[in-house]
């Protein structure tokens, strides 16, 4: 194995969701940067992860996250040659905002064109080991195949999605006993739905379960959606993984199998049972099961679920927070909670993406400081996003001023992502 010495102002530990906009805002802000990724593509969830809808860029009152997320999203819009949904014209009648879908392909090389420009070092397969303060650096030892890596570096982003940072530093986190299950995206195409009943159809998927032939989590929503929403959507983010802690391989294999397992079984079963699904085609599996919550990090403030409901103005918010609750369980499936008010729009305080006493390390995306009901709504792709942004922009200023993260003021984060196309909070 060899060893590779690399100096940079700014790693981003995680290219997802998150890390994909924190690395490249910290890059254009004109501090060298490096992502580190242990998949084969940027973006995450939203990519390799196949939950390729990011939600939401508007409310019915107007932008709520717009900056770099916006940004790729229309652009990857324009190579697709599909028009920008014009969102004044859209009926959020059953979501108080509006979902977004990407073309996967077209989404991570545009990433990848973006990150060139900027200057932006990705280093794919490669997972990090080891960290430790020298001086005021970080030592930063990352794995790959043939080689270890030792990167220097002034700040470090988590935006594992599992606080891997955070927990190998010895720093805090919140973990629950019960947590939400993890989904496995695919999609069934070829099902002619002239030949669906709804009646018909949910009477032979009910069936199916009594018998054995299906098992719970096999179609997520059965408390408050018909079967018929899964035919409709050919599976897509219609199934749960139980097993769905992705914070070590072994938790991430155990989903994998478990995901495939099920899109198998749902799959023969569509074929076989339902009428209308004898010409069905499995067409697409994404490499990878996500969890939608493992561990947290414990910030420099929890954010609560009053405070997700309630829109708590914080004096230090970074960006807005806007969606609902969407809490998943084993027990039910999947009950969703809406603000009172179309008016209410939460906020995300820097200091929840600021581990407890800690120096130069910042956190972005669903590891974001929070009780897990709060997280249930936060956890939202454009959310995620925006939160990248705003890290990476604290982390680029801490750089330049020669002084931590922490210490930068959430005027100046924000100022210097509103330079960036941000929405002013």
């Amino acid at each position: 194995m060899k060893t590779v010495k690399e100096t940079v102002d700014v790693v981003v530990a995680g290219g997802g969701t998150a890390g994909h906009v924190a690395a490249l805002q910290a890059a254009r802000a004109g501090v060298t940067t490096s992502v580190i990724e242990a998949g084969s593509m940027l973006a995450g969830t939203m990519t390799a992860g196949g939950v390729n809808m990011p939600n939401h860029f508007f409310s019915t009152n107007g932008p709520v996250v717009l900056g770099i997320p916006w940004e790729l999203y229309t652009k990857s819009k324009h190579i697709e040659g599909l028009p920008i949904p014009d969102y004044t014209k859209r009926r959020p009648v059953e979501s108080p905002g509006y979902y977004s879908y990407i073309n996967i392909p077209i989404y991570v090389a545009l990433v990848e064109e973006e990150a060139a420009k900027a200057g932006l070092i990705i280093h794919y397969h490669e997972f990090i080991s080891e960290i430790k303060a020298v001086g005021d650096f970080w030592e930063i030892t990352s794995l790959g195949r043939g080689i270890q890596r030792i990167t220097t570096a002034r700040e470090i982003i988590d935006c594992t999605g599992d606080s891997d940072i955070v927990r190998l530093l010895g720093l805090g986190v919140l973990r629950d006993d019960v947590r939400q299950p993890g989904s496995y995206q695919y999609k069934i195409e070829g099902i002619e739905h002239e030949q669906i009943w709804e009646k018909e159809v949910q009477s032979i998927y009910e069936e199916a379960l009594q018998n054995g032939e299906l098992q719970k989590g096999d179609f997520a929503y059965p408390n408050i959606l018909p079967f018929k929403y899964y035919l409709d959507h050919g599976g897509h983010n219609g199934t749960h993984i139980y097993s769905s802690d992705t914070s070590d391989v072994d938790g991430q294999t155990a989903a994998n199998l478990e995901g495939r397992a099920r899109m198998l079984r749902m799959f023969k079963f569509v074929k076989n049972s339902i009428p209308g699904g004898e010409r069905a085609i499995l067409k697409t599996m994404y490499p990878r099961a996500v969890a939608r919550e493992t561990y947290r990090a414990e910030g420099e403030y929890i954010i609560t679920k009053d405070d997700f409901m309630h829109a708590t103005d914080f004096d230090d918010k970074v960006c807005n927070a806007f969606n609902y609750i969407d809490m998943h369980s084993q027990k039910r499936g999947c009950d969703v909670y809406f603000h009172e008010s179309k008016d209410l729009l939460p906020k995300v305080p820097f200091r929840a993406l600021i581990p407890k006493g800690s120096e130069r390390i910042t956190v972005a995306g669903r590891i974001v400081s929070a009780h897990r009901i709060a997280v249930a709504g936060i956890r939202a792709q454009c959310i995620c996003m925006a939160m990248g942004q705003a890290t990476g922009a604290a982390a680029a200023l801490a750089v330049q001023r020669k002084t931590s993260s922490r210490k930068i003021s959430s005027a100046d984060i924000v100022a210097l992502t509103v330079e960036h196309g941000a929405v002013p909070v």
